[in-house]
């Protein structure tokens, strides 16, 4: 059981386990010996600042220090309730900044976790025998772009429509079967008939099974993975209730649809062109029934 000592024998008892004198701790205090004598023989008391000295000096709270027999003091009593809250204050800071680091963590884990499955999601389409979709591309201006492709077991055909300078519309059919190491160019009068194997050495979106892939957001291709980066920290990952998960990252905004993981919309800035990019994207799966030139 705790006995109950005056501050002088508290006093007393902390100097001796320090293993000092009463001058050793009247240096430390600045003060006369006569003072510490005073103090240890409860003949009169220190004043507050002595006390907070004191209760540093030997690592002591006041209240241990003077274990409720000071306490009476209106002013040294207002000094304890100050402690506390102070010590309080520190300890709610710390619980909050805690707290803070550990929403931090939650939120770079859920983007990660969010991005594997997305990055995930998005390789399943590498490899597919039988897809259509269109892509309009829009700038500024207007339509830029259209590029709808037809891929069904190795054959394939791609109608690109664009504007060029004069604002002409251009149409180029490119038609290739894989099978038969064979294709067809046509833009607009010219008909090039072409190799496959040569042409995939410099087009590379053509080759087999990787053109949907090719038309994924680069971010999320399995060699670009930007969020092992410091981009990690910017990006923003939303699921509205309208099932879609929209990725947001400096400029550019991409948004899939969550249960296909299938490009519906990007939205950038172009540097190269100094305009802001739009794409919107319509895909079907295994809906390709036979494929003409």
């Amino acid at each position: 059981m705790k006995l109950q000592m005056s501050f002088g024998e508290n006093l007393i008892n902390l100097r001796k386990q320090k293993g000092w004198s009463q001058d050793d701790l009247a240096d430390n205090l600045n003060l006369s010996r006569q003072a510490i004598s005073k103090w240890e023989n409860d003949t009169s008391k220190p004043d507050i600042d002595n006390i907070e000295k004191i209760s540093k000096i030997f690592s002591v709270t006041i209240d241990d220090l003077l274990n409720n027999d000071v306490v009476k003091d209106k002013a040294v009593t207002l000094n304890v309730k100050k402690q506390e809250k102070r010590e309080k204050a520190i300890t709610i800071i710390k619980c909050m900044i805690i707290a803070v680091i550990i929403l931090y963590i939650i939120n770079v884990i859920f983007k990660f976790a969010s991005l594997l499955i997305i990055v995930n999601g998005v390789q399943k389409y590498a490899n597919l025998s039988n897809y259509h979709y269109v892509i309009t591309t829009y700038d500024e201006n207007g339509l830029v772009e259209t590029e709808e492709c037809w891929f069904k077991d190795g054959i394939s055909k791609t109608v690109i429509t664009y504007n060029n300078d004069s604002k002409e519309k251009n149409i180029k059919v490119i038609y290739m079967n894989y099978i038969q190491n064979y294709g067809i160019i046509k833009d607009n009068d010219q008909i090039l008939h072409v190799n496959t194997e040569e042409y995939l050495t410099t087009h590379f979106n053509f080759n087999i099974g990787y053109q949907l892939y090719s038309i994924m957001p680069i971010e999320l291709k399995k060699n670009n993975l930007i969020f092992w980066g410091n981009e990690s920290i910017n990006m923003l990952i939303e699921i509205s209730h309208k099932e879609i998960i929209t990725i947001k990252i400096k400029n550019k905004v991409i948004e899939l649809q969550k249960n296909t993981m299938l490009p519906k919309f990007t939205y950038e800035y172009n540097a190269e062109k100094n305009k802001y990019v739009a794409k919107y994207y319509e895909i079907e799966l295994n809906k390709v029934e036979n494929i003409e030139i």
